[in-house]
């Protein structure tokens, strides 16, 4: 049990869950401790937040219903963590007119028109579409473990977007950033944890013909998100990833939607 508790994985793993969650844990964050980057660990992460934030599904409300407290639970949880990214990334990518300004933009604290209206869009679209995607799902026990699947894909998927711009994109900033401690180039056996719970419950959410064509389509997305941000910024940085994240959550919900209708 020690040696769970003290090996890199462990380490690794409490960190990103701390990182990128309100729960509450105790974390040695000192440099001596062995842990595996945390970054690798986003897409388990997923995993924690989907499940815990799945609980409307146990009750016999409304589609709409469950899909709002659905997405409200992921947001307390995670505390807003990725809209905030989204939010910084729409204001300053829309709104500056050149590298440094829109970097600088990010940095500030404010809510602009674009940060608004892009929060506003993106939880309206994510409801509509849950919504709709809830609502054709039979109420069955396969259907509930199938629901309860596609929302776990839908949390781990889009977490391995930021990990594959982190790794194909140089990080930009204007100041030190806390999101800097965070970056890390991935091996081949740290993206195999990354990448494992994509593969079970991608698999589990999708027949395998639609989940090749979800994975090209993905792969198409992730080109142009990185073809706009060098264009924009020439790189990323940790308000990017997080809208990364955002645009992932809508873009598997909709597959889904498609795969099941």
């Amino acid at each position: 049990m020690k040696g769970i508790i003290t090996s890199p994985y462990w380490q690794g793993f409490k960190r990103s869950l701390v990182t990128y969650t309100r729960i509450p844990l105790k974390v040695d964050w000192s440099d001596d401790i062995k842990h595996t980057p945390a970054v690798c660990f986003l897409p388990w992460i997923g995993v924690v937040v989907a499940l815990l934030s799945a609980w409307p599904l146990w009750f016999d409300w409304s589609s709409p219903l469950q899909a709002l407290l659905m997405l409200l639970t992921s947001v307390l949880l995670t505390g807003g963590f990725h809209e905030d990214g989204l939010m910084d990334s729409c204001d300053g990518l829309v709104g500056g007119w050149d590298k440094a300004q829109r970097l600088s933009i990010m940095k500030d604290s404010r809510i602009g028109s674009y940060a608004a209206l892009s929060i506003w869009f993106s939880l309206s679209l994510k409801w509509l579409l849950l919504s709709e995607l809830l609502a054709i799902i039979p109420a069955s026990f396969l259907g509930f473990i199938y629901t309860l699947a596609a929302w776990c894909a839908v949390h781990v998927m889009a977490r391995a977007i930021p990990l594959v711009l982190m790794n194909s994109l140089d990080y930009v900033t204007v100041e030190q950033s806390k999101a800097s401690s965070m970056i890390a180039t991935l091996t081949a056996s740290q993206w195999g944890i990354a990448l494992a719970p994509c593969l079970v419950f991608g698999l589990l959410a999708f027949n395998v013909f639609d989940l090749i064509i979800t994975l090209m389509f993905a792969a198409g997305l992730v080109f142009l998100l990185r073809v706009y941000l060098r264009k924009k910024i020439e790189g990323f940085n940790g308000d990017t990833l997080g809208a990364g994240e955002q645009i992932g959550e809508i873009f598997i919900i909709l597959c889904l939607l498609v795969s099941y209708s």
